[in-house]
């Protein structure tokens, strides 16, 4: 039931929680009790919820080292669209485990320093695959201090994170290379990629052959880590979301990393931005929340252009 506003009135809501960390076992579809808000938290009605390689992370349990709660049954899900009071439409994300709430369920309450406005041109399933993957990439490319004119490596650039860090440095000016498996070839030149190599064994050779100094910087979404890094020039940049693909100091080269935060400010420009045409949305597909399993499966086996979403 849900009244005037838009926001459910029952009892109970619905939700994926996770209950052990034995992987997509430990998953289930739950009734868990209505939300009720603290002190400078909102409450939003899930429209859509994407799912990203960290939510298959948080059911082994990767994030307890990290701070992460340990503690069962807990909520899942980062990514989400949807309506806060008064039917105002909105994006963000949750970082679960640490915010001890998630998207993957019918109705949230969350700080209001989190949401940014969705804007009417975005629909809630497009709007749910923009805040971790585009706030991740907005940091790359600010770490990697890139400015019109240079010769930038983005991998994985038909990615999620990728494909947001390709769009945002052409927009600086960049000239973008794209490291991507052969099928996903098209996918980065459409995303702004100037040139595309292919991210096997012969990376280096492509590259140098092509620009024998190097490239003048490196965003490495899938953690290639060292056969990346000899693609740059000396004095370079190279940074990556992926810590562990992060290298010593070599050649001038300080490689680094970033960790992504919920940032209202920087989602609703970047929502702006995609509102505009600027920034490509991608909905690879959409289920149900009943599908979780299949929605998770999918996600494990990789392949899919663009965010699988799931919705209430």
């Amino acid at each position: 039931m849900r009244s005037s506003s838009g926001l459910c009135e029952t009892a109970d809501v619905r939700a994926i929680v996770l209950n052990s960390f034995t992987g997509l076992d430990g998953l289930e579809l739950s009734e868990v009790s209505d939300p009720t808000p603290s002190d400078g938290e909102e409450l939003v009605d899930i429209r859509a919820a994407s799912l990203g390689p960290w939510d298959l992370s948080s059911t082994r349990g990767r994030f307890v080292a990290m701070g992460g709660s340990s503690e069962f049954p807990q909520v899942q899900g980062w990514d989400f669209a949807g309506e806060a009071s008064g039917g105002r439409r909105v994006l963000g994300f949750v970082a679960q485990p640490w915010m001890g709430v998630g998207a993957f369920a019918e109705r949230i309450a969350v700080p209001s320093g989190v949401l940014a406005a969705l804007p009417e041109a975005i629909g809630f399933r497009e709007g749910s695959t923009l805040p971790v993957c585009g706030l991740t990439a907005r940091l790359l490319v600010d770490a990697a201090a890139v400015s019109e004119g240079d010769l930038v490596l983005v991998t994985g650039a038909a990615g999620m994170v990728g494909g947001f860090a390709s769009q945002l440095a052409k927009a600086r000016g960049v000239r973008v290379v794209a490291a991507v498996r052969e099928s996903d070839a098209d996918d980065a030149r459409r995303l702004g990629a100037e040139m595309v190599v292919n991210t096997g064994p012969d990376i280096e050779a492509e590259v140098r052959g092509e620009w024998q100094d190097g490239v003048d910087a490196c965003i490495d979404t899938i953690g290639l880590g060292s056969d990346a890094l000899v693609c740059v020039r000396d004095g370079g940049a190279f940074v990556t979301s992926v810590p562990e693909a992060v290298l010593g100091a070599a050649r001038g080269i300080s490689p680094g990393t970033v960790q992504v935060q919920p940032d209202a400010d920087a989602t609703a420009e970047l929502a702006s931005r995609a509102s505009a045409g600027e920034l490509t949305l991608r909905v690879a597909e959409t289920l149900p929340l009943e599908h979780f399993r299949e929605a998770y499966g999918r996600l494990e086996r990789g392949g899919s252009h663009g965010k699988i979403v799931l919705t209430p």
